[in-house]
């Protein structure tokens, strides 16, 4: 995780002097080279670096997908390509565990990597045909460097940066319940294996479908009323946990919680990319590192004392601060 958000930030300005497409290539080929090492680390210390080399190239296919988009397209058209990504998005919680169970079926947790290695390797082949979508006269023209200097002009940039906290916020109390979750429904409530796996494809399934509808949406409709549902969903799931309610309630509010997060995902990321068009890359790697950071300071404050009560406040306070930062961008963009 670490090496996902580290990444974006490397990358993203990277992509802005040089291009997307070479930046992108070189990065999926780190990738397959550090999955391939993966199989055969001799030592848990070894593993675990390579895990986060492995982390940090794959960060190129994050960050800079979304500097593609907003290089190739405005106003609608990006919010619905933004539906599109927080679709697909939203569909790995589904697809991975699934396959990742089939496929441990029949190899152990080498084959995993393997799999991963012909993945990377399909993507290159893949990105080989793509065209570059920086024209040379709208790259950095200034030294690398100048480049990462574009991150203190970025996070000065006031909407921009209220884009990048309302995003950080719907993520927190997602990874607060991504954290909590398997302690909550197998260790408190006792469920299968199979029931939590069902449970967590389900809420991947409201992810995607909330960006789905998102992405279809006027930015300003998708805005107010996923932000109000965030809020509202976050306090109903803080009465359900702290109640301790059955699981088939805290289950829905759940559902709900993450549906309303992800109706807000492609406004908010194509706002926050018009915002920084300037410096796609940068604004890019911000808008991906925050959530990551933002994540790694929640989940494990979700594990702090009574799991109840502190996932409980997490998600409230993240469903409170979502709406707040949005009322603050509706008050800047009205004044």
């Amino acid at each position: 995780m670490i090496g996902l958000a580290a990444g974006q930030l490397l990358l993203g300005p990277v992509s802005d002097k040089w291009g997307r497409k070479r930046p992108l290539l070189l990065s999926l080929l780190a990738y397959a080279a550090a999955t391939v090492l993966l199989i055969f680390s001799p030592t848990i210390e070894i593993f675990v670096l390579l895990r986060g080399i492995q982390g940090l190239s794959a960060a190129g296919g994050v960050v800079i997908s979304r500097a593609i988009a907003a290089d190739l397209y405005r106003g609608r058209e990006m919010t619905r390509f933004f539906g599109l990504l927080m679709t697909v998005n939203g569909m790995a919680p589904i697809v991975s565990p699934v396959l990742g169970s089939i496929l441990l079926e029949y190899m152990d947790w080498r084959g995993i990597f393997f799999f991963l290695t012909l993945l990377g390797v399909g993507l290159f082949a893949l990105c080989l045909r793509l065209g570059e979508s920086l024209r040379n006269e709208d790259r950095v023209q200034e030294g690398i460097f100048a480049s990462f200097r574009v991150f203190g002009k970025m996070c000065r940039n006031f909407l921009f940066m209220c884009f990048v906290l309302m995003e950080s916020f719907a993520f927190a109390g997602m990874f607060a319940y991504i954290a909590a979750s398997p302690f909550l429904f197998q260790t408190f409530y006792g469920v299968s294996p199979l029931v939590f796996s069902l449970c967590f494809a389900a809420n991947g399934a409201a992810l995607a479908l909330g960006s789905h509808i998102g992405g279809r949406l006027a930015d300003r409709i998708s805005l107010s009323a996923g932000c109000g549902g965030i809020f509202v969903l976050s306090a109903c799931v803080f009465v359900c946990l702290s109640l301790r309610a059955h699981v088939a309630l805290v289950e829905a509010g759940f559902f709900g919680l993450l549906f309303c997060s992800g109706v807000i995902l492609p406004a908010v990321s194509a706002l926050a990319m018009e915002a920084g068009r300037r410096h796609a890359g940068s604004a890019s790697a911000l808008l991906g590192f925050f959530p990551f950071l933002v994540g790694a300071v929640v989940s494990p404050l979700a594990g702090i004392g009574d799991i109840f009560h502190s996932t409980a406040l997490l998600i409230a306070s993240s469903g409170l601060a979502t709406l707040a930062t949005y009322l603050l961008v509706r008050r800047q963009v009205r004044g």
